[in-house]
């Protein structure tokens, strides 16, 4: 599962300049500009979160400190759970990606 678009790939949230240019009917969704900021916040700092066992499989393969059958054994789970890392997190972001792009940038009055 790959990331989902950038936030910059929705429609922003209205600005005050925007807003004021809707109809009598119709305000700003302020849940939408919540979900926009929360996905603005994951998109960017996820890659941490993405990198977080990286260090620890590079230290496991580029040294000879710790060899044998259980060696390999726990590499494999430590790569198992790289992945596994790695797929909750875009799932968190599209997560976030489907709430957003299903809410109405806009309410009625």
């Amino acid at each position: 599962m790959a990331a989902p678009p950038p936030p910059g790939s929705l429609p922003p949230p209205l600005d005050e300049s925007a807003a004021a240019k809707l109809s009598p009917n119709e305000r700003p969704n302020p849940a939408y500009r919540q979900l926009y900021q929360a996905y603005a916040d994951a998109y960017g700092s996820i890659g941490r979160l993405r990198q977080a066992l990286d260090a620890p499989v590079r230290t496991l393969r580029g040294t000879d400190a710790w060899l044998g059958p259980e060696a390999r054994e726990w590499g494999g789970q430590l790569e198992a759970n790289r992945a596994d890392l790695h797929k909750a997190a875009d799932r968190i972001l599209w997560d976030i990606y489907d709430r957003l792009n299903a809410t109405q940038r806009t309410l009625p009055v």
